[in-house]
């Protein structure tokens, strides 16, 4: 009989738990701490989207969207982004985030006017401002295991208000057409604005605005011939290409400035990885710095510094297992600073790369970066680094 009440007590608390573990915090602090004694804030468990017009920043954890105001010291949660009924549903828990050792399971965006337009589960969901129900407005035509993300984080892009567009990101191993899809209603409709005929390009790494200019880029891969950077100035309409043909033109980010467009190549090239800088009035390009191994994200700060991280993912060209922060500033001298080492790196289910994940646009005083697979750090973690603290 007692064993009997011990297993239903057993069953009760993991139910219980399940389900506030599926319901999520209603809030999440912000800790002082230091990494490699860099005094910096840290949040359990969060995956950074991005900063919205308003300059706060959103995250999430799971399937759960969490918003910082830019004055605040915990993030709130905002809303839960539906999976359907599909196995993407275990999303919704801790214990099987962390058993695949993959914590991001979603990307979205929030539109100028409060709108949030989000990717999940192979669709497109969209939800007001003032209610919390989403409904689905685009299934993808690419996407789930074999198949590819079908949006990589800096793929999504927000502008203008009611502006919203992605680029398809899959593995498109026969090379058939890559679309830029658009919506001009917050992510209720969409159509196509641009495509790519097949054999141009592999994939989109990357859509992003100009703020400077206006201007809307997109940067696709990997082959030297898919490796393109471009602008538009017309919603994709027509693409003029700056840069293509080898390695220096794969990239997975943009980072602009009034005088230039940075950003680190995604490559395993020896010869040729590193951070860029194209120059917006000679139309020429140069090299900052030699670098070994891929950098994925990059962000320029309201001081002036920029920051690029690099991730390790088994290139030919990566010296060691660690990932580092790359900081450029205004005259661009270059200074790292190691965050962590790769954690599972071996083939299998657990196998993923060691990133250094950081916000689509960025423009605030501090950096905002996400610790995905290594050892020193736990899954997810959420670090938000002062400028004044990066200059080493």
């Amino acid at each position: 009989m007692n064993i009997v009440i011990l297993i239903i007590l057993l069953i009760i608390s993991a139910s219980l738990y399940l389900v506030i573990d599926y319901n999520g915090p209603k809030e999440i602090l912000l800790t002082p701490d230091k990494i490699s004694n860099i005094e910096c804030l840290r949040a359990r468990e969060l995956i950074v989207q991005e900063y919205d017009s308003q300059g706060n920043l959103w995250a999430s954890r799971g399937m759960i969207l969490y918003c910082l105001n830019k004055s605040g010291n915990k993030f709130l949660k905002m809303a839960h982004i539906p999976t359907g009924f599909s196995f993407y549903w275990l999303n919704n828990f801790t214990l099987f985030r962390k058993l695949i050792n993959k914590p991001e399971c979603l990307e979205a965006t929030i539109t100028g006017d409060g709108h949030i337009c989000a990717l999940s589960a192979g669709f497109i969901w969209h939800s007001t401002s003032n209610e919390s129900r989403f409904h689905k407005t685009l299934k993808l035509r690419h996407y789930g295991f074999g198949v590819g993300r079908g949006i990589l984080s800096n793929g999504l892009l927000s502008v203008n208000g009611s502006h919203v567009y992605f680029g398809e990101y899959f593995r498109n191993s026969d090379r058939n057409d890559v679309l830029i899809y658009e919506s001009r209603d917050n992510g209720k409709t969409w159509d196509v604005a641009f495509k790519y005929n097949p054999g141009i390009i592999r994939h989109i790494h990357a859509l992003q605005k100009d703020p400077y200019t206006g201007r809307l880029w997109v940067c696709s891969g990997d082959n030297d011939p898919e490796s393109i950077i471009a602008w538009s100035d017309d919603g994709f309409r027509n693409i003029n290409i700056i840069g293509k043909g080898n390695q220096r033109w794969r990239t997975a980010h943009l980072v602009f400035t009034e005088e230039a467009v940075y950003w680190g190549a995604d490559t395993g090239s020896t010869d040729l990885a590193g951070i860029y800088r194209w120059d917006k009035r000679t139309l020429t390009l140069s090299r900052v710095k030699a670098y070994d191994g891929a950098i994925l994200y990059g962000a320029k700060l309201s001081s002036g510094l920029l920051i690029f991280s690099t991730d390790r993912e088994g290139f030919p060209n990566e010296k060691d297992n660690k990932t580092r922060l790359l900081v450029v500033d205004t005259e661009n001298k270059v200074s790292e600073i190691e965050i962590g080492s790769w954690k599972h790196w071996k083939k299998g289910y657990r196998y993923s790369f060691a990133m250094l994940r950081m916000p689509r646009n960025n423009g605030t005083n501090q950096a905002a970066v996400s610790v995905i697979n290594q050892n020193e750090i736990p899954i997810g973690e959420l670090l938000l680094i002062h400028e004044k603290d990066l200059v080493v």
